[in-house]
């Protein structure tokens, strides 16, 4: 057993029924690479190299890398690298693993931002979980949210409770499966307008753009894109806040 590192939220998956429903979900086409983050201790791992698939583990412990190397040998290429940084595969790729907590969002936003990716197999927090399928109006719903929104299209797949691993956390988890949905209006300027409308969650939208623009501007585009001005960003779709740029565009 491996002695879990606090510095990398270490949480070690038990649930052997998770584990077959989780494999299962990946799907990978013939021509897919598998890509597992955060292998750990292997659970996942032992299912996904009975796949006919070439499969790829990133992991940042080089503790549990040398574990892996052993178990393994040639049936896996192993990276040990940090999954926030290390370079995804160029050409068509599944990804899956239990996602560290505490960096679980940014490899998230990396992964389904990512052109190559068919489909990502995630576990998280229950709480970023319950962020990505919020609507407007939910408390959940937020910045991420609307991030994961431009790039897929996000399902719960399970809850699990914290004796489900090992040592147990101290929230529950999800397994989320995140798919493909690249919005045509994707850019960079749409989710900086995104980021600073919830800045200050309980602010009006005008007043968390104020940095940005002009009140006159901010007005007279949320009037252009049929937007009530007395609004607050949880309120929005994510085709409000496309239209609001296209206005705000210079």
């Amino acid at each position: 057993m491996s002695h879990p590192k606090k510095k990398w939220g270490q949480h070690f998956l038990r649930n052997r029924g998770a584990v077959v429903r989780i494999v299962e979900a990946v799907e990978p086409e013939a021509d897919d690479i598998v890509v597992e983050i955060g292998p750990g201790e292997g659970v996942l791992t032992e299912k996904l190299a009975e796949l006919p698939n070439a499969l790829v583990a990133v992991e940042i412990d080089p503790e549990l890398s040398e574990r892996l190397r052993a178990q393994f040998g040639d049936r896996i290429t192993l990276v040990n690298e940090d999954a926030i940084n290390a370079p995804l595969p160029a050409q068509p790729y599944r990804a899956v693993g239990n996602l560290p907590y505490n960096a679980g969002t940014p490899i998230l936003r990396r992964v389904v931002a990512d052109p190559n990716c068919r489909r990502a197999v995630f576990m998280l927090q229950k709480e970023v979980a319950d962020r990505l399928v919020a609507r407007p109006g939910d408390e959940a719903y937020g910045y991420l949210t609307l991030f994961v929104r431009l790039y897929a299209s996000a399902r719960i797949l399970m809850t699990l409770e914290p004796k489900s691993f090992y040592p147990p956390p101290k929230v529950r988890s999800a397994v989320v499966v995140l798919d493909p949905d690249r919005k045509p209006f994707v850019s960079d300027e749409l989710i900086a307008l995104i980021s600073a409308s919830f800045r200050m969650r309980r602010k009006k939208l005008v007043n968390n753009l104020l940095d940005l623009w002009t009140r006159e501007e901010i007005l007279a585009a949320m009037a252009s894109a049929g937007i009530d001005e007395g609004v607050r960003a949880e309120r929005l779709a994510l085709e409000d806040f496309a239209k609001l740029g296209s206005a705000l565009a210079p």
